[in-house]
């Protein structure tokens, strides 16, 4: 069998330090190589050279992990994620465990990778962009892969930072949220805007205690300002008899 040969290498466009290496192997097959311009002139790589099997299966190494470093620097160019997040797409992407853990290593060494960052930052987007309470953050956090710990102190930071007692910090958030959404709740019959304030606050993860309150506060801002339809004095005053 002949040993595969080096029958061309090129410059990636754009990538003046990038080189494209095709092998040529046996029975007509090929494989197109990209490495660090390094990798090769390290090796003393030409074009019709041919290489030994341990030097092909080093160059597919080096080939592999960079290709795995481009993937991981798209995927977090498009948003942040945690380190067990990048791992799940990487997998599902096909790369050996070596390449992945070479790369993740890497990442989190020059700080591209910080759990820490990443908790605290998707922690204050949640609460400020969505208003979510602390335990459905965290629960996104555990899911997006980031450890027990380090999820609950992301997601309970404000609170352990406030004098005030939490129950009392998330009724403030929750009222916040419903005031912000108030708008898709006007014209609503009482009943109704109850349901479908009752329903955010729940997804968004508030105890059932502080939703009740924070519904029950907003309803009659409403009611007093004439914001609800006019079937809820009637819907209202009957529960009021009713009791």
């Amino acid at each position: 069998m002949s040993e595969p040969l080096i029958s061309r290498i090129t410059t990636r466009r754009g990538r003046p330090d990038r080189r494209v290496v095709q092998v040529e192997l046996e029975a007509g097959d090929s494989l197109e190589l990209e490495l660090p311009a390094a990798a090769v002139e390290d090796r003393g790589l030409s074009e019709g050279d041919t290489l030994a099997s341990h030097v092909l299966l080093e160059i597919q190494q080096i080939a592999e992990i960079e290709a795995c470093r481009r993937r991981s620097l798209r995927l977090l160019a498009t948003r942040p994620r945690s380190e067990e997040e990048l791992r799940r797409r990487l997998v599902r992407a096909d790369f050996s465990y070596l390449a992945i853990e070479r790369v993740i290593e890497d990442l989190l060494e020059n700080g591209s990778l910080d759990d820490d960052a990443f908790a605290q930052t998707l922690a204050e987007l949640r609460r400020e962009d969505r208003g979510h309470a602390p335990s459905r953050i965290e629960r996104e956090l555990r899911d997006r892969g980031v450890d027990r710990e380090t999820a609950h102190r992301a997601a309970w930071a404000p609170y352990e930072r406030n004098d005030m007692d939490p129950e009392s910090l998330q009724l403030e958030q929750a009222l916040g949220l419903l005031r912000r959404k108030r708008r898709r709740y006007e014209g609503l019959v009482l009943m109704a805007a109850r349901r479908r304030m009752a329903a955010l606050l729940d997804r968004s993860g508030y105890p059932v205690g502080v939703a009740i309150d924070a519904v029950d506060a907003v309803l009659e801002e409403m009611l007093a300002e004439g914001a609800l339809s006019s079937d809820a004095e009637a819907e209202d005053e009957g529960r009021d008899s009713g009791r």
